[in-house]
């Protein structure tokens, strides 16, 4: 079965939420993401992505619905041009369900482990964070860090510099800071957890404290959501790569084989059949880049492939509070700690990290990965009073956070306390008090990059949007077909009979717009969709010709005496609005999810 017939079918049943939604523009929208992914296009780009019976002209149609339904941006770049982009989230939303890559799951007993999953970009970010809120980051006269705290900060984190080596990521100060570390600091200025400042980098508490109440499944959709748009090069077939490797089809835990996904990308005419090296070399970077993000793992079975399986799959939800833990009456549930006899407290990975900031400014982390050791100590608790913790507070955190705090641990933290006094009015460790509602959007709405705003890091390999603003005006007729009032409108209505010359224009037209003709040949209705003409008075046209029932053409030449008569079809979308304007972008609102 062709895939574009087989395509048709299985959007006709994804209409939920969406009623009235043109089946043509549903065609539309898959053939403009799997021609451009998430990258942005001008209308005169979309004879790249025709494909068939389906022609350039009627992608052209479509987008004033797309826009409508807000499956398409329209924005406009610094020196004038209207362009169109896939926001991530509906690219999201079409890979998963219309392009799922259903590949065979290979047995666990056939693969040996190469590269494991490091503890997670959520923790390495948190230890990030208690580091900087303990001991800052001051800044050289350049605005470089110093190289002493670099290897401090450096050692926070599972993520190493050869996870990430594979993306080619350019940032400032290259030459100083090391990949893995540069990749910390991206994301948490992107997010502004972070800010910088003139002589030392600040915490942005009320962000700190958002950031710190959700799970860790909102943590990994938002990273994951941040690293895909900002590390991943503007190349539609590597955006193709990311979004078929993040499907939801693939269950986590199985593994699966990569070189049949890349011959199934393939297959679908979402990658070159020979795609550059540097390409593939990128996709073994970015496999191991979510290895030491903690999501992914990557194995080689007997056959000598590789091979790779989700540990923990970014949801694709989106960081807000109700992506908090809550119990069945709607409360926010906080699950505890375990303080041992031994005065060693054990952290399950349920527990949120807003309560392990406590536990980091009283005692010593031993050990922290998805299950985290702390211990309490007579030099933790004067570590904690020097940060601005009373041992008294240190108790009741212990005991508002756990199951139980055991008698001699109790009594050795007031002797302790009462020992080494009180701590001073300069609160060293800043407390978790904010009220922010959200963190800043990714690069401002619709991914487009706000200018003065500082969330947007200092590592980006995408498509460059900084000059792009949004462009709400509606499509008028004359931007999707040129020329439409000069044309006579028998052209579009009737098929009849011309003379030659008039034929010629005709067909002329055709090709400008990328439209069909329909062509009377011998009696039967063909369409035709014309490529080039050749001659003066005896000329002839070449283009795909098409039978009644077939969505594949032919090559054919024909001269005006093949057709008795002839009429040029533009598509039904626009010639519905002949005399007014195609409906544009609203300036608001969510998009109605056909799917």
């Amino acid at each position: 079965m062709n895939r574009e017939c087989m395509t048709s079918k299985e959007m006709q049943g994804r209409e939920r939420g969406a009623e009235g939604f043109p089946p043509a523009a549903k065609m539309a929208l898959f053939l403009i993401f799997r021609r451009f992914a998430g990258l942005s296009f001008k209308l005169e780009h979309l004879p790249k992505a025709a494909e068939g019976r389906t022609t350039a002209a009627d992608l052209r149609a479509a987008v004033p619905a797309l826009l409508r339904h807000r499956y398409l941006v329209s924005v406009r770049n610094s020196w004038g041009e209207r362009l169109f982009y896939i926001p991530q989230e509906i690219a999201d939303m079409i890979q998963g369900e219309w392009m799922q890559p259903k590949l065979e799951p290979i047995s666990g007993s056939e693969i040996k482990l190469i590269r494991e999953a490091k503890r997670g970009l959520a923790l390495d970010l948190f230890r990030s964070l208690v580091w900087i809120a303990k001991y800052g980051i001051p800044v050289t006269a350049k605005g470089g860090i110093y190289q002493r705290a670099l290897v401090k900060l450096s050692g926070q984190t599972a993520l190493q510099p050869e996870d990430v080596t594979g993306l080619e990521l350019s940032y400032p100060h290259q030459e100083t800071i090391p990949a893995s570390t540069a990749v910390v600091l991206d994301l948490l200025l992107d997010m502004e957890l972070i800010i910088q400042a003139p002589k030392a980098w600040q915490l942005n508490m009320q962000a700190i404290t958002f950031w710190l109440e959700q799970n860790v499944d909102g943590m990994n959709a938002e990273l994951y959501r941040r690293v895909q748009t900002k590390y991943v090069p503007a190349e539609a077939g590597l955006q193709h790569l990311v979004y078929a490797l993040s499907s939801p089809f693939f269950v986590p835990g199985e593994w699966y084989s990569i070189e049949m996904l890349i011959q199934w990308l393939q297959e679908e005419r979402l990658l070159r059949l020979d795609p550059p090296e540097e390409w593939r070399r990128w996709l073994w970077g970015w496999i191991e880049a979510m290895c030491g993000f903690g999501w992914l793992e990557l194995g080689c079975h007997n056959a000598g492939g590789r091979a790779f399986r989700w540990i923990e799959q970014p949801r694709r939800l989106g960081l807000a509070q109700d992506a908090l833990h809550r119990d069945e009456d709607g409360e926010t549930a906080e699950s505890g700690f375990c303080v041992q006899p031994d005065f060693e407290i054990i952290v399950p990975p349920e527990v949120s990290f807003a309560c392990r900031w406590e536990l980091e400014a009283i005692s010593e982390c031993i050990y922290a990965d998805r299950m985290s050791v702390y211990r309490l100590t007579r030099e933790s608790i004067a570590e904690g009073i020097r940060l601005g913790r009373s041992w008294r507070e240190a108790l009741r955190q212990l005991q508002r956070s756990s199951s139980g705090v055991p008698d001699n641990v109790a009594l050795a933290l007031e002797e302790w306390g009462r020992e080494l006094g009180e701590p001073g009015e300069l609160r060293v460790f800043p407390r978790l008090d904010g009220s922010l509602s959200k963190l800043p959007e990714l690069g401002g709405p619709n991914g487009i990059p706000q200018s003065g705003g500082n969330g947007s890091g200092w590592i980006f390999c995408g498509e460059d949007r900084s000059s792009y603003r949004l462009f709400d005006t509606g499509l008028e007729r004359e931007e999707l077909f040129p020329g439409l009032d000069q044309v006579p409108a028998i052209w579009l209505k009737t098929a009849r009979s011309y003379h030659s010359s008039t034929a010629r224009e005709m067909v002329s037209q055709a090709m400008k717009w990328h439209v069909m003709l329909a062509l009377g040949i011998k009696g039967e209705m063909y369409e035709y969709l014309p490529a080039g003409l050749q001659g003066g008075a005896d000329w002839q046209v070449t283009g795909k010709l098409f039978s009644p029932n077939s969505s594949e053409g032919r090559d054919a030449v024909l001269t005006p005496e093949n057709w008795e008569i002839m009429r040029l079809l533009l598509p039904e979308i626009v010639a519905e609005d002949r005399n007014g304007a195609i409906a544009g972008n609203p300036s608001a609102g969510k998009p109605n999810m056909l799917l």
